[in-house]
């Protein structure tokens, strides 16, 4: 053996290889991981589309649906439609955005009339930009007066609001019952568009596309690849010169 290679079996070497060898099983789980998310992506986007095409439901329908023993899950992005009137609660989800241009989504409390009058359905109605929102004219965006009909799609609830006032991070119905005072349906309404002069903005469901999950995986698997060819020629280079002329680590 070589001086340059015994030279690279002492204990500092040894503990450079193990890192270097811990941090290329890093990178490759990163990257195996980002490919998983692209078929979870994938796989998430199919159910949407698919539900995009079922038949339109009724609210009271869905809401029979959970009360079967389904899952809010198994609704989510189902085509609902209701009536009812609009209530004074109203919220807005702050920092949120479309085509580039910052805003916010107005979001609605519709009492449901017939079925379960005195529940409310808690209605995304859309998007409104932040410039029109700031002149604090909330006329723009009022709803109609008088009994409505909305259709949208389902969608879940997200515990932990959090925010100020009447600007919150996220859609909790936990926390809009008891702003609001009144009891909720499970799962809430993402309008296809309901205001008039087009405001607000009806929010597209989700962008069904596949993100930057496999330009991830790549720059992962390229690190990875890199370190397989590069380490080891590095390692090769050191072991070939002359100790005397070179620094142990």
């Amino acid at each position: 053996m070589s001086p340059g290679t015994r030279r690279l079996l002492r204990p500092a070497w040894l503990l450079s290889h193990v890192l270097v060898a811990g941090l290329l099983v890093v990178t490759a789980n990163l990257g195996f991981w980002q490919l998983s998310r692209l078929d979870a992506r994938r796989a998430y986007n199919a159910v949407v589309a698919a539900r995009a095409d079922e038949p339109v439901l009724t609210l009271a329908t869905a809401l029979g649906i959970l009360g079967d023993g389904g899952t809010p899950e198994d609704l989510r992005h189902v085509r609902v439609v209701v009536s009812g009137t609009w209530a004074d609660g109203q919220v807005y989800l702050a920092n949120r955005s479309m085509d580039g241009v910052p805003g916010v989504h107005v979001v609605s409390l519709l009492l449901i009339n017939g079925v379960q009058p005195g529940v409310g359905v808690v209605v995304d109605r859309g998007f409104v930009h932040r410039g029109l929102y700031m002149e604090g004219t909330p006329g723009s965006w009022a709803p109609r007066s008088g009994e409505v009909e909305v259709g949208g799609s389902l969608d879940v609830s997200r515990t932990g609001e959090r925010g100020s006032g009447v600007e919150v991070d996220r859609i909790d119905l936990d926390a809009l019952a008891e702003r609001w005072g009144t009891d909720l349906a499970p799962m809430w309404i993402r309008a296809a568009g309901d205001g008039p002069a087009g405001i607000p903005v009806a929010a597209p469901v989700v962008a069904l596309g596949d993100g930057s999950h496999l330009s991830y995986a790549a720059q992962w698997f390229i690190f990875t690849l890199i370190g397989l060819g590069g380490y080891p020629l590095v390692l090769l280079r050191l072991a070939r010169r002359d100790p005397a002329l070179a620094l142990a680590p």
